[in-house]
């Protein structure tokens, strides 16, 4: 049960760069929530009497935690470039 709390928790850590853009007014970022890692890990705590089910949806859950953390890379590289450029412009 401990790797299903974990796996749900970093999934939602994971929206940590689409909140950032939807703060900065970039709706679509949006698009980089990590909605099927929180479904995942939702599904594997609901599972929890059957092991081999809740070990399955763990892997599938921590499968799309690492795929959004790398996604959330190439978002949050043009978002940092952003910010800097409008601190150093005064925008």
């Amino acid at each position: 049960m401990g790797g299903a709390v974990a796996a749900l928790v970093v999934a939602f850590l994971t929206w940590a760069v689409p909140l950032l853009g939807i703060t900065m007014g970039l709706w679509f970022y949006v698009l980089v929530a990590n909605l099927p890692g929180v479904a995942f890990a939702v599904t594997a705590l609901t599972k929890i009497p059957n092991t081999s089910e809740v070990e399955r949806f763990i892997r599938y859950t921590w499968a799309c935690n690492f795929a959004y953390i790398a996604l959330s890379v190439v978002f949050a590289v043009p978002l940092a470039v952003l910010f800097l450029m409008m601190m150093l412009v005064g925008g």
